[in-house]
């Protein structure tokens, strides 16, 4: 990656500084890790949403699992060696995610942001891939303006849960494990048009809960929380049903999903189940955008 220099970019910066971009490093975990908790919460707080990353140890955590996997690309912004945000590439599977983009507060709209979105934008087309997604807050019309100037189109609204947890355990569910990665190829390849066994497989390699659901000896449902996590299965029962097990098994912080308030009969549902709306996201697309046709429960990336 080459460092991108000043005088490429002062055309959109609106006070003279020195900014570079240059390789993630997992020297940079620590810095990143502030700005990311500092960033999302200065956001949230201002508009009296749930915290997405609540603490510093939690900014540490996601981080750090970034830092851990392979199929994430990353870009650092600093202004005279000071690291002052960064943004990464998630292409484990055919369509790649976008995030979490952060700009340190007491350095935002001075075009930081925009640079950012623009080296991930070319490194998506230097890589060939043909759709990358996103979810954008939609509180922050700063970002929704940005990405949309920048060739992503809004394709669906979508809300984030808490999941409650069910009285009881199903049967028909177990944990998750690395040979039911076949099992969650099929079912994410029906359920969003594309595979997501990659990305799951990663998940599970950094220890995050999963949960199959099975009838008569075949999975028919999967689901990993987390803002990271996914889910996709054979019908909207299972869907549900993963949701209430795999909260009985997991810390509320982790039991979060997104739900697609374009199936809008299952929105209601999953509000008749007792899950909990904490805010509103909008689904964004860069390129060839697939609606997915079966019953599914994204990531924060795609």
């Amino acid at each position: 990656m080459s460092l991108i220099s000043s005088n490429l970019l002062n055309n959109r910066l609106n006070t003279k500084m020195s900014l570079k971009l240059i390789p993630f490093h997992q020297n940079h975990v620590p810095e990143l890790a502030r700005i990311c908790h500092e960033a999302f919460s200065t956001l949230q707080d201002r508009h009296g949403v749930q915290r997405d990353i609540p603490d510093l140890e939690t900014g540490m955590l996601l981080m750090s699992h970034i830092a851990a996997r392979s199929d994430y690309t990353g870009v650092v912004a600093t202004i005279e060696d000071r690291v002052v945000g960064s943004n990464f590439l998630l292409h484990s599977d055919d369509v790649a995610g976008i995030g979490p983009i952060t700009v340190d507060p007491k350095e935002q709209s001075r075009g930081i942001g925009r640079a950012l979105m623009e080296w991930i934008i070319n490194e998506s087309n230097r890589r060939g891939i043909r759709q990358t997604r996103l979810f954008q807050e939609s509180i922050n019309t700063t970002s929704l303006s940005l990405y949309t100037n920048l060739g992503f189109n809004w394709c669906a609204s979508a809300a984030l849960m808490q999941a409650k947890s069910a009285m009881m355990d199903d049967p028909l569910i177990r944990p998750l494990t690395v040979n039911d990665l076949d099992s969650i190829k099929s079912l994410s390849q029906s359920a969003y048009g594309f595979s997501r066994a990659g990305d799951t497989a990663q998940l599970l390699a950094a220890q995050f809960p999963g949960f199959v659901r099975e009838r008569e000896g075949r999975a028919v449902g999967y689901l990993i929380f987390s803002l990271l996590g996914h889910g996709g299965a054979e019908t909207e029962e299972d869907l549900l049903a993963l949701i209430s097990h795999a909260a009985r098994h997991v810390p509320p912080s982790m039991a979060v999903f997104i739900c697609p308030l374009n199936r809008p009969d299952f929105f209601r549902r999953v509000l008749a189940e007792g899950h909990r709306t904490i805010k509103l996201l909008s689904y964004m697309s860069l390129g060839e955008f697939m609606e997915p046709s079966g019953a599914y429960l994204p990531s924060i990336q795609c």
